[in-house]
């Protein structure tokens, strides 16, 4: 079986994996920790009562249902039990397993998360939560070691336990059973009700029941962090959250974005949809050739996009192109964990965000995927309001047949399995596919533990065949291709196999195209308005009306000044791009999102359009932040590498806060390392920025892999001029020169490019080998010295020395290969020691949310300690 894990949902993390840089404002939302909502509830029960409200303290916990668990506990009621909504995680264990030592890792787990002790009841006409205040764990086990081929059997009996309907008023909503195989070999199965977990969750889960397991197996205490709130605690918050101006405001946004849709998204069919929904479904999964998706990836760093961005823009262009349909809906799972606290808990809060995009006049896919990216920007940005809130908002007429609003998912995600140890044992993925499918199809890339990538179909089988699902497959594969091949090409010269060559989609004009209509004004006159714009003021005058306009939409301000700050209005980098967006479809004209931090007001916007100078080169420096009288901090960035965890870090600092990032305009460098004259340049260039904004010290500096090279740089050469150097803040890189064992990297790196090689179909495995024969290795050996100069500069090489204090936020552990240090190297270059925080997730992950918030707090605290020694400086001279 593929070792890869089904999981509908996808984090926030992995959508926004790597994007062009933007600034980003903290919300209202996000200013009051969900802990202190609960806090104060509690204490207004306590006096209202008499007595303490804590659940610990009460028989039962009696908490509101969320809103996706309403929705979920509805649909029970109307279909009846189903397994459509089960969510299972499948460990396959290689070692000698300890059963009690499992069974009560199990048990310390559900007693730490109430949701693992609900059910559901109606009292009142209000459906609630019952959180039980102990419940045992039954671990049946079920030994099949004695039949000849026990592999059939203990999948059967697998799928049989994933295909077991759960009764919602009788908890515990999940179950697990262990499975021998052998004496050495078994597979545990975890399987829970939707109403109480999510992908996430399932992460959370298998990685508490390894922790909990390999403490108890080696004899010591099992320690985990306390949960500062439950789940219920969660649903309570949220209803109290619905009632912000800042939600009501997002409500607004999702209504204007989503009226006017179809209905459904009419896909080729084998069958006429059935009367009713009967969930009926399958699943199959085909490998993605590894050199695709590194193509894929670097395509979408050029485009200033993410890998999740550039697929959803090729899928969206297979769905138009079956269906004949521009106007494009597709949903997509997203984390829904915006509070920090909500990190560690298990339970249902993975969201819907729904993408709406316009796929009319057969654009270029590199423009489809700008409108895609600023689609998803805005989303986002619009994501604190459950989708079962819009729904209830928008009241589109229901139909059995179909789900409401949108039929196709898509999503990005990682297996919840991301390491094989677990103990003293070792863990891979154990796959059941169930039966069902809650949507008319689901498109999921996912990742394994190994770095493979598989693409991955849920299909309702009354809709689709197998035959239909696997050309579908190869249409996608064929038309990213296609796409990495030209960027350019027009969307309906695109290939897909399966369609004749010669059909060119008919388009249908999009409702989204008819809205907006009636303020669409053609870039030929909004370039006449610029011609006459001497000969008649007036004409000047619809310009700024034209942007007045757009500005009501974007903002939701009913009254609009010539001179108002779009940033002052409310308007962040978000609803930025959103109004770029506007901009453009109402003018014809493309412009960058950078223009409405040049030009914020309607004046200055209009007229920027109009001498053309928002087309140019974006700054070296540009301000994430604006802040207040603080000392800024300088995200450094390399030029054309991804910068929006910069944007997610500016956002979790204080308001006061100023924040910049550098990043230079120049292409990636890839496959190769910096030269030092380039690094030289670049510093220079980037010190110029940066005193343009700072023109004297104390600096507080930052960076991420090959900004901390620039960086460094820059801080040699401001400590030459004698500036002072207050904070060099390093994101999880190692020094480059002699930080990796030589042996190791050796080992590592031609694993790597076998099993690349291993992944590619015969066929282009035998044109890898012939390409490498008529190539030869004169270029490879060229690149691989640079690289090994790079790391090993022998004998003679003296490590730069400064006196700015390092503050590094660093991995727990490090790939193999990389010398003992847990200092990463910084501690023999820093004259002022390193201070390490270290934080457990991917490097990929560090500067994304919920991650990035636990950097933001220590990096703010460090930050406000230099601002208050300046002041005191100050004061004192």
């Amino acid at each position: 079986m593929n070792p890869v894990h089904r999981h509908r949902e996808l984090s926030c993390t992995e959508v926004l994996r790597s994007s062009t840089i933007f600034p980003v404002l903290r919300s209202g939302l996000q200013r009051v920790t969900l802990l202190a909502a609960v806090d104060a509830m509690k204490s207004r029960a306590s006096a209202e009562t008499g007595f303490s409200q804590d659940p610990q303290t009460l028989p039962v916990g009696i908490y509101p249902a969320a809103l996706a668990q309403r929705r979920l506990w509805f649909l029970d009621q109307l279909q009846g039990p189903t397994s459509a909504y089960n969510v299972h995680v499948g460990l396959w264990l290689y070692g000698a397993l300890d059963l009690k030592a499992l069974q009560a890792s199990l048990q310390m787990i559900v007693d730490r998360h109430e949701s693992l002790r609900t059910c559901f009841a109606l009292t009142r006409n209000e459906l609630i939560q019952l959180a039980l205040p102990s419940s045992t764990v039954v671990l049946p086990f079920t030994d099949f070691s004695a039949a000849p081929d026990p592999y059939p059997q203990v999948y059967d009996l697998a799928k049989q336990e994933v295909a077991l309907p759960f009764d919602l008023s009788q908890e515990p909503l999940f179950r697990a059973r262990v499975i021998r195989i052998a004496s050495e070999e078994h597979v545990f199965l975890c399987t829970m009700h939707h109403t109480i977990t999510d992908a996430w969750s399932m992460q959370v889960f298998v990685k508490e029941l390894s922790i909990l397991y390999d403490s108890l197996i080696r004899g010591i205490a099992p320690t985990l962090p306390e949960l500062p709130v439950q789940y219920g605690d969660y649903s309570k918050w949220q209803f109290q959250v619905l009632e912000t101006e800042l939600v009501q405001n997002q409500v607004a946004y999702w209504r204007d974005r989503l009226e006017g849709a179809a209905p459904v998204l009419d896909l080729p069919q084998a069958a006429p949809r059935p009367s009713e929904q009967t969930l009926a479904g399958a699943t199959r999964t085909f490998p993605v050739p590894g050199e695709l998706m590194s193509t894929i990836k670097s395509l979408a760093t050029s485009q200033q996009a993410t890998v999740f961005m550039l697929l959803l823009a090729a899928f969206k262009v297979l769905l138009y192109r079956y269906s004949g349909q521009p106007d494009v809906l597709v949903g997509v799972p997203v984390a829904g964990r915006n509070q920090l606290e909500t990190e560690g808990l298990i339970g249902f809060f993975v969201d819907t965000l729904v993408l709406r995009d316009d796929l009319s006049g057969n654009p270029s896919f590199r423009d489809l995927l700008a409108e895609v990216r600023e689609t998803t920007l805005g989303a986002f940005a619009n994501g604190d309001v459950p989708f079962d809130k819009i729904v209830e908002t928008l009241q589109p007429q229901r139909d059995l047949r179909y789900n409401p609003i949108f039929q196709v998912m898509f999503s990005v995600i990682k297996s919840a399995i991301r390491s094989h140890t677990f103990g003293n044992i070792s863990a891979y993925p154990y796959v059941v596919y169930p039966s069902t499918s809650i949507f008319d199809l689901s498109a999921a890339f996912v990742e394994d533990s190994d770095g493979n990538w598989w693409l991955q179909f849920d299909f309702n089988t009354d809709l689709f065949r197998e035959e239909r699902i696997a050309a579908m497959c190869e249409d996608y594969i064929g038309l990213l291709r296609g796409i990495a091949s030209d960027p350019e090409a027009r969307i309906d010269t695109l290939p897909v196999v399966s369609l004749p060559q010669s059909t060119v989609t008919a388009q249908p004009p999009s409702k989204m195209t008819n809205r907006a209509e009636e303020k669409k004004l053609n870039a030929s006159s909004w370039a006449s308005f610029g011609r006459n714009r001497r000969q008649s003021p007036g004409i000047y005058e619809l310009e700024e009306a034209l942007l007045v306009d757009i500005w009501k939409d974007v903002l939701g301000v009913p009254k609009i000044g010539r001179h108002d700050n779009f940033f002052d209005l409310g308007g962040h980098s978000l609803l930025a791009a959103r109004l770029v967006r506007e901009v453009q479809n109402a003018t014809g004209r493309k412009i960058p999102v950078s223009a409405i931090f040049k030009a914020p007001t309607v004046a200055t916007l209009a007229r920027l359009i109009k001498d053309g100078s928002c087309f140019t080169a974006e700054p070296v420096s540009m301000k994430l932040r604006e802040g207040a009288n603080r000392i800024p901090f300088f995200a450094i960035a390399a030029p054309g590498v991804d910068a929006i965890g910069f944007g997610f870090l500016a956002r979790t600092l204080a308001e006061e806060q100023p924040v910049y990032k550098l990043q230079g305009p120049g292409a990636l460098v890839a496959g190769r390392p910096f030269q030092k004259e380039e690094l030289r340049k670049l510093a220079q260039e980037y010190i110029t920025a940066m005193r343009s904004v700072q023109p004297h010290g104390p600096f507080c500096l930052g960076g991420m892999c090959d900004g901390v090279q620039i960086a460094q740089e820059m801080i040699i050469e401001l400590e030459s001029q004698s500036e002072k150097v207050s904070l060099f803040a390093i994101f999880d890189t190692w020094v480059l020169e002699n930080s990796q064992d030589r042996r190791l990297w050796a080992v590592d790196y031609y694993l790597n490019r076998l099993r690349s090689f291993h992944r590619l179909p015969l066929k282009q495995q035998l044109a890898t080998v012939t390409r490498a024969l008529m190539r030869g290795v004169r270029r490879h050996r060229a690149t691989q010295t640079a690289w090994n100069r790079a790391y090993w500069p022998g004998e003679d090489f003296q490590p730069p020395r400064f006196r700015a204090p390092v503050l590094l936020f660093k991995r727990p552990r490090q790939p193999f290969f990389y010398v003992r240090d847990p200092e990463l190297g910084w501690g023999t270059r820093s004259k002022s020691g390193v201070e390490v925080c270290e934080v457990d997730c991917g490097h990929f992950d560090f500067l994304r949310p919920p991650y990035v918030q636990r950097i933001g707090e220590r990096l703010q605290a460090r930050l406000r300690e230099i601002n208050e020694g300046a002041q005191a400086t100050q004061l004192a001279v």
